[in-house]
């Protein structure tokens, strides 16, 4: 369906979605705790305790052999109990989870965690975005993105519940792609939004993003491209 210039493409610009940087060592380790109480969000596409992401990451690094394999198997009971979802955000955290904390960031330097997290997400998230995108016909990178974003965001079941809310057929159903594409970044903008969240609302640059990519008529994805400031080449 893509090309893995075009997939390498799409994770970077999630990257920057989620770490306002490109993919790298440093954003394999970032971790802070989230004001929402989601708890500890994590790496590159920043799993989350509460989610059970970040309990799937550590578990695939461990079972990879990682370097703080150890370390990490010992702390396994804390993320059972979403411990780091219970403290205040801006601290303190307590004793436990600031080593946590402070043990994912150095492991996040280790190749393990790298293919840990990168499996995490192609399985849980970027598996379902195929499906989701083929189900509805779309054949470009920025379709595929667009779904895939909403997977990661608020999880594969989302999808469904926005493509329900628009009119326009999907290419599947000999709707154009480019107006179902654009129909349903609009409503994911809108339900983003009306959110009663306001970290929530403040993530409208996803699709605004995303709509600018269209805008452009760059649907494949091609670099150079420049997304939230940050260049793509």
């Amino acid at each position: 369906m893509i090309s893995a210039d075009q997939k390498r493409a799409i994770d970077a610009i999630l990257s920057i979605f989620e770490t306002g940087r490109l993919p790298s060592p440093e954003s394999y380790s970032t971790c802070t705790i989230l004001a929402d109480g989601a708890g500890i969000s994590y790496g590159k596409h920043q799993s989350t305790d509460r989610a059970g992401s970040l309990d799937r990451v550590v578990r695939t690094y461990i079972r990879l052999g990682g370097t703080h394999s150890r370390e990490l198997e010992r702390a396994l009971p804390l993320l059972d109990s979403n411990a780091s979802t219970r403290v205040p955000p801006k601290g303190p955290w307590g004793a436990e989870v600031t080593a946590l904390v402070a043990l994912l960031r150095e492991a996040g330097r280790d190749p393990a965690m790298w293919q840990a997290q990168d499996e995490v997400f192609d399985e849980d998230y970027f598996s379902p975005a195929l499906r989701h995108a083929q189900s509805a016909g779309l054949k470009t990178a920025l379709g595929l993105l667009a779904v895939y974003d909403t997977c990661i965001h608020s999880g594969p079941g989302r999808v469904a519940t926005h493509r329900a809310a628009f009119p326009e057929l999907s290419p599947k159903s000999g709707g154009s792609e480019a107006a179902w594409t654009t129909a349903y970044l609009k409503t994911r903008r809108a339900w983003l939004a009306a959110s009663s969240n306001p970290l929530v609302r403040k993530t409208v640059y996803r699709p605004d993003a995303m709509l600018e990519i269209a805008a452009r008529g760059n649907w494949d994805l091609s670099l150079p491209l420049t997304v939230r400031g940050v260049k793509l080449k």
